[in-house]
């Protein structure tokens, strides 16, 4: 009896609690405490290179597991289009013929191409860095057979086929780099693989896989000068280019269009929007990854709390509209350029308002960013790298991106630096810069006759303001 009269009185005052919050504004009583300091859990960066041009770097941290990487700036964008997906199958070729090699190491040894790199890596105990070392300096080079590796990866374009929405940013970069190398799909196409021969892939490491090009590096408890005089070894006799050659690649020209692949029998449909961003070095990276944060994520089939409840304003708007039912913002930096957009899925009639929802959030970062949402995105953000490059993978892979596209090691310090000089007026600046009144890119596949066209989007992507 006593419950059934206090609830009803609790529920009241959460209820008026829950609207004199709402009232006051989102997240504005909130205070956000700073990540925890983890520089004790890593030392700085040891930097070295070979006289051939090898940049070499390691970090120590604790454990008995260490990870070592090899980058190499010979991705896809580096391809011409006769060839496309040569430097796919040549990873794939060269996992495939040290099989045993790698069985006898133990740890994980893998490999995948992007678009600027070749990365090979392997995670193993400490003693064995040497050895993993020595073993992706053999991968580096190129192998005689390549058959295998082209059925494995006609075998892959065959999936990607029938499932376009799993590569939908292959798709998305194709319309957003027309007709550049950048916009080429990393796995080539069935005809450019099948014609390739041992010849090809032996030709293209030739004229990319170069020592200047090359960057080896490790993290863990491993000796770090064991690591260095190993990587020395392994990597020191790659070639050299020519001068000019090294960085030498096709302009990555961004286009504003779209690519629509229609089929109506699918559940759901699969977009994502982007615009032209910048490029890895530059200091509006820090702002576009705190729009990233602050426009927040979120799956409806996995999500244990219902979008509308959620923080971001884009999740919000989006569960209580019912429009989209996942979302997930992405910032990708290259070498030269970037794109910085959305991916949502939503059902075939609920797209037009998913689509509204996405660019009225999108512009709404050049106008309305506030601190305190800043902040909280700051937070998050600071979390997730945090988390990411306190495992010897990530802050492996952290030193070398940074040194392939900078010249200088990305460590976690010079992340949440950057991080933390990220005000609310920086997010507005540069979001006005990159989203505001800009030309978009689009690729989706689907149920997608309710999608606006081109110019239903373009016209979205400012508001009038006076």
């Amino acid at each position: 009896g006593a419950c059934a009269l206090l609830c009803p009185a609790i529920r009241m005052m959460l209820t008026a609690a829950v609207r004199r919050a709402s009232a006051a504004g989102p997240l504005t009583c909130r205070g956000f405490s700073a990540v925890a300091d983890l520089s004790e859990f890593t030392s700085a960066p040891a930097v070295t290179a070979t006289g051939s041009g090898v940049k070499i770097a390691s970090v120590s941290m604790p454990g008995e597991t260490s990870t070592v990487t090899a980058w190499i700036n010979a991705g896809s964008r580096y391809e011409s289009a006769e060839v496309n997906g040569v430097a796919y199958v040549l990873q794939t070729a060269a996992l495939q013929a040290k099989s045993k090699e790698i069985a006898a190491l133990g740890g994980m040894v893998s490999g995948y191409t992007s678009r600027e790199h070749i990365v090979f890596e392997a995670q193993v105990l400490n003693e064995h860095v040497p050895q993993a070392t020595a073993l992706l300096g053999e991968l580096a080079k190129p192998v005689a057979d390549v058959e295998s590796a082209k059925a494995t990866v006609a075998d892959e374009l065959a999936a990607a086929a029938a499932s376009p929405q799993e590569v939908l940013m292959e798709h998305l970069h194709d319309a957003a780099f027309l007709d550049t190398a950048m916009g080429m799909s990393v796995r080539g196409t069935p005809e450019t693989v099948a014609s390739l021969g041992a010849q090809d892939v032996a030709a293209f490491a030739a004229a990319n896989i170069s020592a200047e090009r090359t960057v080896v590096t490790a993290a863990g408890g491993m000796d770090s000068k064991a690591f260095a005089d190993a990587a020395a070894a392994a990597f020191g006799g790659l070639p050299t280019l020519a001068s000019g050659a090294v960085d030498a690649v096709s302009p990555a020209t961004f286009t504003g269009s779209d690519k629509r692949m229609r089929f109506d029998s699918m559940d759901a449909a699969h977009v994502a929007v982007a615009f032209k961003s910048v490029p890895f070095d530059s200091p509006e990276m820090y702002p576009l990854m705190v729009m990233q944060a602050y426009l927040g994520g979120f799956d409806k089939t996995s999500a244990t709390i219902p979008a509308r409840n959620l923080t971001s304003r884009l999740s919000i708007d989006q569960g209580e509209q019912e429009a989209a039912t996942a979302i997930s913002p992405f910032n990708l930096n290259y070498k030269d350029t970037g794109i910085f957009g959305v991916y949502f899925q939503a059902p075939d009639n609920r797209l037009e308002d998913g689509m509204w929802y996405t660019l009225w959030n999108l512009v709404r970062m050049a106008h309305k960013t506030s601190d305190a949402e800043v902040e909280f995105a700051k937070t998050q953000l600071k979390t997730q790298l945090a988390a990411e490059y306190s495992t010897t993978s990530g802050a492996a892979a952290g030193l070398a991106k940074g040194l392939s596209l900078t010249g200088r090691p990305s460590t976690l310090a010079d992340m949440l630096a950057g991080v933390d000089a990220v005000d609310a007026a920086a997010v507005r600046a540069v979001a006005k810069e990159v989203v505001n009144d800009e030309d978009h890119a689009l690729a989706a596949v689907g149920p997608i006759y309710e999608l606006p066209d081109y110019n239903w989007i373009r016209r979205r992507s400012h508001w009038l303001r006076y």
